[in-house]
């Protein structure tokens, strides 16, 4: 059920929304490393980008919650941010769900509605969904 490659989006993306791409995961010592994309279209500078990811493996089942600070993402750049995922491996990992932001803001403070800002996609051999 994972994404295979799959370029599936949850909404369809505007000019001034922030793509999260699941680009790749590798085995790394009995745990499995994310590589993930972020592209920043907008003029905002973002100092606080934690996201709240949970990780599903192949029979469906939650294996992880993790706390994935991405910050900071620098206005009109793109990015590329590493995480570990301890105690799973890749071949267990069908989906990773963004369920929400533990924190997000700029210079001025934190942000609302930062669901609403981003879409996810995935080149992995898993889902990266909301």
């Amino acid at each position: 059920m994972g994404g295979a490659g799959a370029w599936a989006q949850d909404k369809p993306a505007t000019s001034k929304t922030i793509t999260l791409e699941l680009n790749k995961l590798e085995p790394v010592d009995g745990s499995c490393r994310a590589y993930m994309v972020f592209a920043n279209p907008t003029d905002t500078s973002f100092t606080t980008f934690k996201l709240d990811v949970l990780v599903f493996d192949v029979d469906g089942v939650i294996q992880k919650r993790l706390a994935v600070d991405a910050a900071p993402l620098r206005p009109n750049k793109t990015s590329v941010k590493l995480f570990d995922i301890v105690g799973v491996t890749c071949d267990r990992i069908d989906r990773l769900l963004l369920n929400d932001f533990y924190d997000c803001g700029d210079d001025t403070g934190r942000l609302t509605g930062c669901l609403d800002r981003v879409v996810t996609r995935s080149r992995a051999n898993a889902e990266f969904f909301m």
